[in-house]
């Protein structure tokens, strides 16, 4: 027997992290611990958005709810990306292997340039460094996914390491460089704070431009030269 998905969800997102718990989260929700249930199902987006918007709450008085309200949207994006991708048994090398499948659908959808291709692509991702992405304040996590992340009919498939790399390849391209210029260039931008990169540089290698669609909205990620 298991307990209910939301019930999972919170005791997920609240291990290990001191000064949250999992039943002062259900609570903030408005939602009772539930009894066992025989049948296990997933967290859906409808559930990580009640726990959401619980944590944000409590995050005003107790900090450490702020990543609790980051973990459970970097679930969700995870989810939804990996989903999109056809992704669905949990491998080490799953992050890297979704960068693969995450560029060709890129570039069969029309979003991403077709050069990339050419490029290395087991090389750089084997470069990808996942844990960055637990890095991410929920605010920045937040401002990725609803305006600057590759989606197609409004779900991602687009993590923030894929578009660290994704922007990386672009500027070598620009640049005629090698994937070790790529890989160098992803190293700077991965461990650089989101805040500081402008939505015109998050944007490189679409064939969109979010930039001009977003930047209206987007005072938070300033153009820093």
């Amino acid at each position: 027997m298991t307990a209910s998905s939301i019930d999972q969800l919170a005791r997920k997102v609240c291990k290990d992290r001191v000064g949250t718990n999992s039943q002062q989260l259900l609570l903030a929700a408005g939602i009772e611990q539930q009894v066992p249930s025989i049948t296990q199902h997933s967290a859906n987006q409808h559930d990580s958005s009640r726990l959401i918007m619980a944590a944000r709450m409590l995050a005003e008085t107790q900090p450490a709810y702020s990543d609790v309200a980051s973990n459970i949207l970097y679930r969700q994006l995870c989810s939804d990306t990996y989903s999109a991708l056809g992704l669905t048994t949990n491998t080490n090398d799953m992050y890297a292997q979704g960068f693969l499948r995450y560029i060709h659908k890129g570039v069969q959808c029309g979003l991403l340039q077709p050069e990339i291709i050419a490029y290395d692509l087991v090389f750089l991702s084997l470069k990808l460094v996942a844990r960055l992405d637990h890095n991410l304040a929920y605010t920045e996590l937040q401002a990725l996914v609803s305006q600057h992340l590759l989606k197609e009919q409004g779900k991602c498939f687009e993590l923030p390491q894929y578009a660290f790399m994704r922007i990386a390849i672009a500027l070598a391209i620009k640049e005629n460089q090698s994937e070790q210029r790529v890989a160098e260039i992803y190293r700077l931008l991965s461990v650089r704070s989101y805040s500081r990169i402008s939505p015109k540089t998050l944007s490189a290698g679409t064939l969109e431009q979010p930039y001009f669609r977003t930047v209206k909205n987007d005072q938070r990620l300033r153009l820093v030269n």
